[in-house]
């Protein structure tokens, strides 16, 4: 079935474009679709990253009503097939919010918040989604930057 005519006027409108330049060399396709069959199993994905994975705390701003953790680790991905991912988009930065007391010491849930396409940085996530989530139902956040936004957008990058 052939595009439609407003598909292609939509198309024509955007102001950004996805993946102008292609979505790198063969050889590295090719290395992801390989690593893929790794990922898609349980039972070697959990063995891909390490208990004591070193992750740097960078910020613990402390408010009122949360505490507020920045921090960054190097992209598993790196590790596991070196050069795929951009130099800026290796290291890989995260926010934490956390409750000032949990309601239960036993019970502490977190949800992880992964940013959709154009979302740079952690501002919308952080303050429309975790804050009322920990507010009105004592959830903690972890807000990724995803790869190619924000803190790690490679520099030629439009």
């Amino acid at each position: 079935m052939p595009p439609s005519k407003l598909d292609s006027i939509y198309r024509r409108m955007l102001i950004t474009r996805f993946f102008e330049k292609g979505w790198g060399t063969p050889e590295n396709l090719q290395r992801l679709f390989e690593f893929r069959k790794i990922i898609s199993r349980r039972e070697t994905c959990y063995k891909l990253i390490p208990q004591d994975y070193p992750v740097e705390i960078t910020r613990n701003n402390k408010y009122s009503d949360c505490s507020i953790l920045e921090g960054k680790f190097i992209s598993p991905l790196e590790l596991h097939l070196p050069g795929v991912v951009p130099k800026a988009a290796q290291e890989a930065h995260f926010q934490v919010i956390l409750p000032k007391k949990w309601r239960e010491e036993k019970f502490k849930p977190m949800c992880i918040h992964l940013a959709g396409t154009g979302d740079h940085f952690y501002w919308r996530r952080r303050n429309f989604i975790a804050k009322p989530l920990l507010k009105d139902a004592n959830i903690g956040a972890i807000i990724l930057e995803n790869p190619f936004y924000g803190l790690r957008k490679p520099d030629h990058q439009v």
